[in-house]
C-alpha cells in the first residue's frame, strides 16, 4: 500500500507535489522548490503521512495545457491517418515514454536489482495513463503501489514535461519494493510493513471498517532526491538538453542536491543498491562509519524536513545535512 522507498508517499493514494498531504499506500510524488507534500492521483487525500511504494508526483512549472499536446497529434494523424484527440495522444506518449524509460533504466541498474523486483517489472505496470492538469493539485504525475498493484499517472501538458514526468514515476516502478503483511486477529486486522526505494512505511489496516490508522512513514526525502537524481542523470544520457532542462525544474532541489553530496563520498554503488536494490542497511553502515553512530537515521530525517511547507525548516534542515556531510567527507579524506 505505501511506499517504503521510491515513490510518492501516499498510502492508499498517490503522493502529489506540494500539497502537504499523503495516505496508506505506496504513492510518491515530485515536488519543485522544496515545497512539501502529497495528494493523490485522483485529487482524495486521508490519513497525513507517507507510505510505501507509491512514486511521487511533480509540480508543473507554468501554465501548460493540454491543447500543447494537439502539434503532435496532427504529426501522428499525417503518419497513420487515424486523427486523434490530444488526450489520446497523450496517452500513446506516456505509454511510450514509459516503456522506453523501462528500457533505459533496466540497462544501467538491472544488476542492482533482486530476482523478485525484475520479475515485477516484466509483468509490466498496471495501469498506466495520461491524465487532463490540474494546477490546484501542485503535481504533473503520480505512482501507487497498494495490495501488489502498482499505477502511474501523468498529467498531459507538453511533451517535455510528460517526458521528465513518466521517468520519474518509472524510476518509482523499478525500485525496489518490499511488502510484509502481519495478520494481528486480536485486533481483527493486519499491520501492513512497506517499502518503496528508501522510503519505509507502515499502517494498520481495520479488516471490520476498511479503515486506515497508525501510519508512520520515514525516508521520504531520501527517495525523492534519488528518483530526481536518477531521472535528471537518465535524461542527460538522452541529451544534454533534456537533462538542463530537467535540474531546471527544481524537482525537491534540496533533497537532490543532498543525494548528489552524498554520492560523491560513498559512491553510485551504495546509492543504487539501496534505491533499486533494496540494501538501505549498506548504505547506514558507510554513514554511521563515517560520520559516527546514528548519522544516517539524522541525515535521512534532514532530508525529510527539506520537504517541508515550512521554509525556515527547510533552511535548518539542509544546514545540519551538510554538517553531516562535512564530517562524512572529512573522515573519507583521511582514509585515501
Amino acid at each position: 500500500m505505501s511506499e517504503i522507498g521510491g515513490g510518492s508517499d501516499d498510502g492508499l493514494t498517490t503522493g502529489g507535489e506540494g500539497t502537504g498531504e499523503s495516505t496508506a499506500g505506496g504513492g510518491t510524488g515530485e515536488v519543485t522548490g522544496g515545497s512539501a507534500g502529497e495528494t493523490s492521483v485522483t485529487g482524495e487525500t486521508s490519513v497525513t503521512g507517507e507510505t510505501g511504494a507509491g512514486k511521487g508526483a511533480e509540480t508543473a512549472h507554468g501554465t501548460s495545457e493540454v491543447g500543447k499536446v494537439s502539434a503532435e497529434a496532427v504529426q501522428e494523424t499525417g503518419k497513420s491517418g487515424e486523427t486523434l484527440s490530444p488526450m489520446e495522444q497523450a496517452q500513446k506518449n506516456v505509454e511510450a515514454f514509459h516503456d522506453m524509460s523501462v528500457k533505459q533504466i533496466l540497462s544501467i541498474n538491472e544488476q542492482y536489482m533482486s530476482k523478485e523486483d525484475r520479475e515485477r517489472v516484466a509483468r509490466g505496470v498496471d495501469g498506466i495513463r495520461a491524465v487532463p492538469h490540474d494546477p490546484a493539485k501542485g503535481r504533473t504525475g503520480g505512482y501507487l503501489f497498494y495490495d501488489g498493484k502498482s499505477t502511474i499517472e501523468v498529467s498531459a501538458i507538453d511533451a517535455r514535461q510528460m517526458e521528465r514526468s513518466t521517468k520519474h514515476e518509472t524510476n518509482h516502478f523499478l525500485s525496489a519494493h518490499r511488502e510484509i503483511i502481519v495478520p494481528e486477529p486480536d485486533k481483527k486486522g493486519y499491520t501492513v510493513y512497506q517499502s518503496v526505494g528508501t522510503r519505509q512505511s507502515s499502517w494498520f489496516h481495520s479488516n471490520e471498517t476498511g479503515t486506515i490508522s497508525g501510519m508512520t512513514t520515514k525516508g521520504r526525502g531520501l527517495n525523492e532526491g534519488l528518483t530526481t537524481m536518477y531521472t535528471n542523470q537518465q535524461l542527460t544520457e538522452l541529451s544534454k538538453e533534456k537533462g538542463e532542462a530537467a535540474e531546471r525544474e527544481g524537482i525537491y532541489p534540496q533533497a537532490t542536491e543532498i543525494c548528489k553530496q552524498l554520492e560523491s563520498i560513498v559512491g553510485k554503488d551504495a546509492m543504487k543498491e539501496a534505491y533499486y536494490g533494496g540494501n538501505t542497511k549498506a548504505l547506514e553502515a558507510k554513514v554511521d562509519e563515517l560520520a559516527g553512530e546514528r548519522s544516517f537515521d539524522a541525515l535521512r530525517d534532514c532530508l525529510d524536513r527539506t520537504l517541508s511547507r515550512d521554509h525556515a525548516e527547510r533552511v535548518q534542515a539542509m544546514k545540519e545535512a551538510q554538517d553531516i556531510l562535512a564530517k562524512m567527507h572529512e573522515e573519507a579524506e583521511k582514509r585515501k
